[in-house]
């Protein structure tokens, strides 16, 4: 499983899966952190996001099952941990979180195209291949022709063989093509410049005034900034409208979600501090990056 398996995420907290909810709190508040985080409070700040307790914890067993959390109990008190693959997704992403949008990439004029066929009778491998694609970067020019700007031809093979397609071609090449507006047409531009504009007005009118209120905020914020990486690749500048707004609303974003960090931050300490009042120093800083 990837973070792309778990789908893009949406608008706010009620379309992101709970396992992005739930990965998403170890990344923000138990990051690199070797012990575990009792139970009690992984499900109570769940619970501040609109996730219910049975709910919640049968997300924890489910993501047990799937080899991302680790499950230990000590008497009647139980711990949940990250996995070694678990936290490579969580570290994975942050990458992307403290480079995406930062400055604009430089482009080499060249193209990623992939070429490969699945069965329409394995209806599941390709909902899994389409996913994993646009998590890095690439969209559908035709059926069984992707393509991407940024030069990961080598990742999308790793991830198509994963999922055991054998007949892949791959490509990094200049395109000409008679589609209006250019292989860059594969994406909707228009429909994400939209989106970055909700976004911002979402930063922009954000007030939390208590513990409670800046942890759901700067999550609600978290997830779905999440989904520009499926929604805009990253893609150059030579290639997007005049002003595109991802620097800009990035910058706002960053500089909201780190203003939140100290009140959400000691909200998710007192939840620890119910369940187990040692661990509630283990509640980590998350800030991200300036350009």
């Amino acid at each position: 499983m990837t973070l792309a398996d778990e789908g893009p995420g949406g608008p706010g907290i009620r379309r992101a899966s709970p396992v992005r909810q739930v990965l998403t709190i170890f990344g923000d508040y138990w990051w690199h952190t070797d012990e575990p985080m009792p139970t009690g409070a992984l499900v109570a700040v769940l619970g501040d996001l609109g996730l219910k307790e049975a709910a919640a914890r049968a997300t924890l067993t489910r993501m047990s099952k799937s080899g991302l959390l680790v499950a230990d109990r000590s008497g009647r008190r139980t711990t949940h941990r990250l996995t070694e693959r678990a936290a490579a997704i969580v570290d994975e992403e942050a990458t992307w979180l403290d480079t995406f949008g930062v400055e604009e990439p430089a482009w080499d004029g060249l193209w990623t195209v992939l070429a490969f066929s699945i069965p329409e009778a394995q209806r599941a491998t390709r909902h899994l291949a389409r996913s994993r694609l646009k998590w890095l970067g690439f969209a559908p020019l035709y059926d069984g022709v992707w393509v991407s700007p940024l030069n990961h031809a080598a990742e999308a093979l790793a991830q198509l063989r994963d999922l055991e397609i054998a007949d892949v071609t791959a490509m990094r090449a200049s395109l000409e093509t008679s589609i209006q507006g250019g292989p860059q047409s594969a994406w909707d531009l228009q429909a994400v410049a939209e989106q970055y504009r909700a976004f911002a007005e979402a930063v922009s009118s954000t007030d939390a005034a208590t513990g409670v209120s800046a942890f759901v905020e700067r999550t609600r914020l978290m997830l779905r900034w999440q989904a520009f990486r499926v929604l805009d690749t990253g893609m150059p500048a030579e290639l997007v409208p005049a002003g595109w707004p991802r620097v800009g609303v990035r910058r706002a974003w960053m500089q909201l979600y780190n203003r939140l960090g100290i009140p959400a931050e000691e909200h998710v300490r007192a939840a620890v501090d119910e369940i187990d009042a040692g661990s509630r120093g283990l509640v980590t800083q998350r800030r991200l990056l300036d350009s």
